[in-house]
């Protein structure tokens, strides 16, 4: 009986797969291919259709929203259609806060081999993932490049064509507590 109940709780308290989704990411949700494939709208869409049978939260760090938005207007002022308002926010979303709890926790990362290449947001984003143990979705071909050993990287640039991130993302669940 001892056994079961231990079994219940580990069941119950696995950890969440979490994924910060840098800005590049999720502009690109939006950006298909020539033939309309985007993978990050391919991974977006596998963790909502629960394609992943691990809990998840998708980490949208509160400095994204502005420069999603940035790119869009950028976007459309050279007559490329980008729609400015798409709704991201569900059950599996947070907004993080950038504040002083955050400085707090980033700060002695700030100065780490890897963190010490990255200048504004893409340092937000790179700590928070590893301050939250969180894989780091993007297209920003740098944070594998300079990061790989200290946080999980999903860089949607392999994923281009099909859905390569999947056997990635598995194996990052998978090593869940």
């Amino acid at each position: 009986m001892i056994v079961l109940f231990f079994q219940y709780l580990t069941v119950e308290t696995k950890a969440l797969l979490k994924l910060v989704w840098d800005s590049s990411a999720i502009v690109n949700i939006k950006e298909g291919n020539e033939s309309g494939y985007s993978p990050a709208y391919s991974l977006w869409r596998d963790l909502s259709d629960e394609v992943f049978t691990e809990k998840y939260v998708n980490i949208i760090p509160s400095i994204a929203i502005f420069e999603v938005n940035a790119t869009a207007s950028s976007k459309n002022r050279d007559n490329q259609r980008f729609l400015r308002e798409f709704y991201m926010l569900g059950d599996h979303e947070e907004i993080y806060p950038i504040d002083e709890n955050l400085i707090s926790k980033a700060y002695p990362l700030f100065a780490k081999k890897g963190f010490d290449r990255l200048r504004g947001a893409d340092l937000i984003f790179a700590c928070i993932a590893k301050i939250e143990n969180a894989c780091l979705v993007t297209l920003d071909k740098a944070f594998k490049e300079y990061l790989s050993e200290e946080i999980k990287v999903i860089d949607l640039n392999d994923s281009r064509q099909t859905a390569m991130y999947r056997d990635q993302l598995w194996a990052f669940a998978k090593a869940l507590p």
